[in-house]
Formats: structure tokens, sequence, C-alpha cells
């Protein structure tokens, strides 16, 4: 509380609390003391003349302190800084409160966690908020989101929206949220305007204030008409810093698809920091919610460092299955358990699409082409159980209903002048995988047709230039293992385990990367471009450094150039045991989901090509709660997105398709996982001289508690005048010097009369 003048000049009013002091004085001087015989009769009356000395004296200083007071009326003074004052004379304050939710802020350290300190410092301010005051809560994730009606509201509205508060969960932009809350406040019209961050001060979510994450917030405050104040609560303690943290990264499969009965290696890494040089933790394994009771890893961790874990395993049935990896729980929760979902299918469809005229079979052609290898690697899935089940067929019998029921295309050749692009553009973009694969017959030219004809808003599909095709009979090259860095290829990368190492090519295609690639066109393109398409990546050499496999995504699908072909004339590839699992991993790596089924926290869920068109998708979050997915498109392109999640784990989506009259209805679940960043697992709070250094860039006033940004937002108030109190007591004061005086007087006259009838006794 501040107490204030509004007319300082007044001041100089107070020379007049001299005047009684003079006119006391003066009046000593009037009387004349006489000494005579008979005073001697008056001595008892000494003690009484000390008490008419000291009213004297009171009278004084009362006196005094009137004309003071009188002085200070004229000087209008007035307090305020108090939040009962604030609530007799409110004046409209606009507030944005952000609430950190990063996944440190659930810290178990203590009784209760920071988040949860949070939202009673919330609470706290909201209930001593007046009736003109207007709020606004920002939630401050991964992507901040306002909790409140848009732009502000009232109090009472504001602390019903903030029980819908989510966990703390991800990592949070401290930046992008502060600025979103500027935003806010530019739109008010409040001459008080505030913005109050809660947070555990964790530096990770604090970017230097240097950094070009905080331009545009300097800007918007810069520009705003009424000065924006910004002041933190620290929520978090002092005791984060030296938790025993460990965590577990994000799950990796071996591909994106497995089979029935086929083997697949599931691998993290999982990571210590603490107060131990070294320290031991057990790692479990559990599949569809089940522990594994054999799949336990015992680790060995170094502090600061990773170690790799992994398991491999087989599923008897077709589905999603999930694979969860669970620590031990320890005082930061949030990066203690990883999932992954992974689709299990019978079997992978796969369409050879050949250039050759027939079908016949090729068995005792002198050099059968790259189909019948192909045609015959895979099994016959009349006779046997497969894991791939492939069809031969003519390149002018691609169609729609086709491409449908194919996970893998393999095009032989070029392909044919007549070929439908447009038709393969749109099955990649769903999810197929392409392999392009070339056939002995065929010239640069050819390729580059293709190259010119095959175009996606405006930007070539192929990510290759075929120049010439090389015989090296004499000198035939070997594969560069070391260079292969696509996942499928990694179990044959090893040259000491790898019977690739001994494959020896003598006919490939020389292959380069286009000069120009517009992955990403600028300017008018850029705007209209709805297929994402990543850029092209070799993905394996030779050893003298001519690609062999350049990979490229498209949509959801992806699309693989060969330079080899896989017969007996060109290599000794299919001579070769690891010719077929080769092929196998080769399927499998090219073979996707339809919809990414493993996600960031930052990314959307994404679902399309469903058995059937329902007019709503509710998905069920990992903390149980129901949400909406939002539809677009229709017919075929048809999709539906589910945005801005907030909670890493499982979201189931309920796909419920109606049947005709007489089937059963059909009610199936989608599971997809968001996956947190694991940044937040470093709890490094924020130094005193990074403090300052926000303090000095911002004015970012750090505080302790809620009380003390409540008694900022005091002083909002303009502050109530006293000078009716001060004149009240000018009053009072009177009315107490006058009886004071009155009582002098009259305490005189008693006195006189007692003495002389005490001399009177005497004489008698």
């Amino acid at each position: 509380m501040s107490f204030s003048l509004l007319n300082f000049g007044m001041l100089a009013g107070l020379l007049a609390v001299a005047v009684p002091v003079l006119v006391h004085l003066l009046n000593r001087r009037r009387f004349d003391v006489v000494e005579w015989g008979a005073m001697q009769f008056l001595q008892l009356g000494e003690r009484t003349r000390q008490k008419i000395k000291l009213s004297d004296l009171l009278l004084l200083l009362m006196r005094m302190l009137m004309v003071a007071i009188l002085v200070l009326v004229f000087t209008r003074p007035f307090l305020q800084g108090n939040l009962y004052i604030r609530n007799l004379y409110p004046e409209p304050i606009d507030l944005v409160i952000v609430i950190d939710s990063s996944y440190s802020m659930g810290w178990t350290g203590e009784e209760i966690t920071p988040h949860a300190r949070a939202i009673q410092s919330c609470h706290n301010i909201l209930d001593n908020l007046s009736s003109v005051d207007r709020v606004a809560i920002i939630d401050a994730r991964n992507r901040s989101e306002l909790l409140t009606p848009a732009p502000l509201t009232d109090a009472s509205t504001a602390r019903l929206e903030l029980e819908k508060l989510k966990g703390p969960d991800g990592i949070t932009d401290m930046a992008a949220a502060i600025t979103q809350a500027c935003q806010l406040l530019t739109q008010s019209y409040s001459t008080r305007r505030d913005i109050v961050v809660l947070t555990d001060q964790q530096a990770l979510s604090w970017a230097p204030p240097e950094t070009a994450s905080w331009s545009e917030f300097l800007k918007l405050r810069q520009s705003a008409a009424v000065p924006i104040q910004l002041s933190a609560i620290d929520v978090g303690s002092g005791n984060m810093d030296s938790i025993e943290n460990y965590r577990v990264d994000r799950l990796k499969a071996s591909r994106d698809i497995t089979v029935v009965n086929s083997p697949i290696t599931i691998s993290t890494r999982v990571g210590y920091k603490g107060a131990f040089a070294e320290t031991e933790c057990e790692l479990h394994w559990s599949v569809d919610g089940q522990q594994l009771s054999r799949e336990s890893d015992a680790l060995r961790l170094q502090n600061g460092e990773e170690a790799v874990a992994e398991i491999t395993t087989r599923f008897a049935d077709p589905g999603n299955h999930i694979i969860t990896a669970s620590l031990d729980g320890d005082a930061l929760p949030g990066d203690n358990v990883a999932e992954i979902v992974l689709d299990v299918v019978d079997e992978v469809p796969v369409v050879i699409a050949t250039n050759a005229d027939s079908l016949t079979d090729p068995v005792n052609q002198d050099e059968p082409e790259t189909e019948f290898y192909l045609s015959r690697v895979f099994g016959n899935p009349d006779i046997e159980k497969v894991w791939v089940s492939a069809k031969t067929v003519k390149q002018d019998q691609i169609d729609a209903a086709l491409l449908d029921k194919t996970r893998v295309l393999f095009l032989l050749g070029p392909g044919p002048e007549t070929m439908d692009w447009e038709l393969l553009t749109n099955y990649l973009v769903k999810g197929g995988g392409l392999v392009l694969l070339p056939d002995r017959n065929s010239t640069p030219e050819d390729y580059q047709k293709s190259l010119e004809q095959w175009m996606i808003e405006g930007r070539s599909v192929l990510p290759v230039q075929f120049h010439q095709r090389k015989d090296v009979v004499n000198e035939p090259v070997k594969l560069d293992l070391k260079s292969f860095s696509a996942a499928w290829l990694a179990p044959f990368s090893d040259p000491t385990k790898s019977e690739l190492a001994d494959v020896l090519v003598n006919r490939y295609w020389d292959l380069s990367l286009k000069e120009q690639d517009l992955t990403k066109p600028t300017g008018k393109n850029a705007l209209k471009l709805t297929i994402e398409m990543g850029p092209p990546a070799v993905t394996a050499n030779l050893q003298n450094g001519s690609p062999v496999f350049v990979q490229r995504k498209i949509g959801r699908g992806q699309i693989l150039v060969s330079s080899i072909a896989f017969d007996g004339a060109g290599s000794d590839l299919i001579r070769q045991r690891t010719f077929v699992p080769l092929m196998h991993e080769l399927v499998f790596g090219m073979t996707r989901t339809t919809s990414e089924r493993n996600l960031d926290l930052t990314q959307a869920i994404i679902v399309q090509q469903l058995p059937c068109q329902p007019l709503k998708l509710n998905v069920t979050a990992p903390d149980q709660s129901q949400l909406t997915a939002q539809r677009t498109g229709s017919g075929d392109q048809l999709t539906w997105r589910l945005s801005n999640l907030k909670l890493s784990g499982i979201y189931e989506v309920e796909i419920d398709c109606e049947k005709p009259a007489g089937e059963l209805q059909s009610n199936n679940e989608m599971p997809f996982y968001a996956f947190a960043s694991r940044e937040e697992s470093d709890i490094t709070r924020l130094s005193a001289e990074q403090k300052q250094d926000f303090n000095g860039a911002f004015n970012l006033n750090w505080r302790t508690n809620s009380k003390e940004v409540l008694d900022d937002l005091a002083t909002a108030s303009g502050g109530i005048e006293i000078w009716p109190i001060l004149l009240f007591i000018v009053t009072a004061l009177l009315v107490v010097e006058l009886l004071m005086t009155r009582r002098l007087v009259q305490g005189g006259h008693r006195q006189i009369e007692l003495n002389e009838a005490s001399l009177a006794a005497q004489q008698t």
C-alpha cells in the first residue's frame, strides 16, 4: 500500500504549526510573578500547578496536530495498492494467465506437483479479481491453447474452464504462449493489462531472450497502446535439479507392418541423469497390456548416457497390437513409458507389373526377366502359407480396383506411354509402395518421357535422372554395405555376416539425383500444394559410388528406384541365399499403413480409407475423455483429422460402420500412439543470471507466489482520498481540546476553594 499527495505545494502550510507555539510563549510573558507573604499559605497547590503545566503542554501539542492535519487536508492525500481499497474503487484490468503444462510440471518430488500448485495459484488470483476485470487462461504446451472464450471473459467463467485443464505432458514453447497472450491483450481496451506466467522455471521452456522466437512478442508489446506488464510465479521447487530420473525413449520397429508369425524387432534407448556415476534399472516389456514375464532387461546406465534395449517377437493373430516399454516409477513419471502400435496382417499383397507382351511362363528362356524371379521368391499361396502374396499382371491391366488391394507395386521398366500416372499418384498418396525396376530393352529416352509425364503439382515424382546403362562384365562392381541407410537394409549391412558383400554387379544404370528438384516450390506455387513430397535419398551405393537404391516419400506412400535388375544377367544377386529375405524386407519396408499410427504429440491423427463413411468419428483420449475428429473431403478423398493433441499415449478411434439389415454391426477400434519428446527430462531450472537477462530484456518480474502478483494488480486502483477522514479527526480533536480546557478551568477553581477551606480550619 502506498501513500501519495495530489497537492504537494500545500505542504508549505506546515509552517503554521509554529503558530500555537508562539501563542503559548506570548501568553506566558503576559503575567508577572509577585512574591508576598500570604503566598506561603498556597504551597499546597504546587502539585496542582504541575498538572496545569502538563495540561497546557498537551493542549499545545493537540493544537499543533490539528494545524498539521488541516494542512494535509488541503494537500488531498490518497492511498492505493491495497486489495480492499481496489475493491471499493475498482478500475478494469485485462489479465492473461499462462499455465506451463509441460510434463516437468508433473514432478512428484513433493506433496503437491508444480502443476497442481499452478492451478491453486490461478484460483487464488481469480478469487481476488473484481467484477469489472476480464481474464483469459492459456494452456501452454507443444501448441498453446486458449481455454477461455476469446478474447477475454469474466473470472467466474474462467474458473469453470480451468477445471477442464488436462494434466501436464509434452514440452512447452513459452515464447509462443506469451506471444499469444500479448495478441489477446492488443484486442482489449483497459488501461491496465497484465500477463502472469505460472511455471516451474525449467530452462528448456524458455528460449534465450536474444533468439528470434521472442521477436513477435517484442513487436506486439511495443505497438500496444497501453503498456503490458509481464510477471512470472515460480511454482516449482529448488530440489527439482537434484532428482534421480530414468527415461525411456521412442520405440522403433524394424518395419511399419509385419505379418503373422514373422519376427519383428522393437528397440529403444534408456537414459539416466542423477547423482550416481553408474546405476542399474529394469525395463519391462508388455504386449497388449500383458507384461511378458521373461522380457525384462536389466540395464547398467552411466550418468548422462543411454543404453540400447530391444525385443524380438512374433504375433500369432492379425490386427493391431500395442507394445509397451516401461520403467519403474520415479519423481518424473512423464518419461517412464513408451509405446508403439503395430499393424499385423496375414500376408502382404504385391503386384508385379510387367511390360512383356504375354504372361507365359519364361522358365525355358535362356535369361528370365525380373518378374520371373520375383514371382518365385515370394512363394505360391495356393500350396503353402506365405508372408507375401504376389500377382503378375500386364502394365495395361493396372486399375484402381487392383491398386486398392495392393500394398506394393513392382513396375518393370519406365511404363507404357498410355500409363495413367494420376492413378499411381493417388496410390502413393494413400500409402502404397512402388518399386521401379529397370528392364533390358528400355533406353534413357524412355525414362526421360516418364520423368516428363509423371508430375505432381508441377514437381517431378521420379527423383533421379537415367543417364546410361553400363556393362562392366570384365570389371564387376560390389555393393557398398556401409552405405545402406534404409531401415529394411539394416539386417544386411554387416559385411562379416551378410552374403550381399559377395554380390557382383556387371550391369547397372548410371543414376543421379535431379539437379532441380521442386520438392518445396516457392512463391505462388507453394500456396497450391496439397501433396507432401519428401526429398530423394540414396539408401544404397555401389563401391564406385553409383546409387543402387533411391527412395522418396510421397504422401503416405513411398517410391523406390533401383539401378539394377533382379535377374540373372545383371548380377548374381538372385543366386545368393540372402536374396529371398532381402526381397521380403524390401516389401515390408515399402509397406505402409493407410494412416500413420505412431505420431509425435505435435502431429495430427489422420484417418483415411475407412470401410464406410460414418457421419461422426469418436476418439477416446489417453485420459478416457471423448473427442471428435473433423471431417474433410468426400468419397475416396474422405479424411478425418484430430489436431492439437494434448496428452501422450494411446488414442482409440472408434469406427462404427452400419451393416445392411440381417448382418451384425461392425464396431472396430483403430489405435494411434502419440509420443512426447523426451527433452523435458532435463529439468534444469533457470539460473539467477538467466532470470536477470529476462528481466532486463522484457522487464519480466519474477514473483514467488500469487500474493505478490495480487499486490502488483492492486496498484491498478486510482486509490482513495482520505481528506474527509482527516477532517473528521480534526473535528474530534477540537471537541477533545474543548473538553480538556473546560476541565482545566473547572479543576483550578475547585482546588482554590479547597485550599481556602483548609486555611480557615487551621486558624480556628
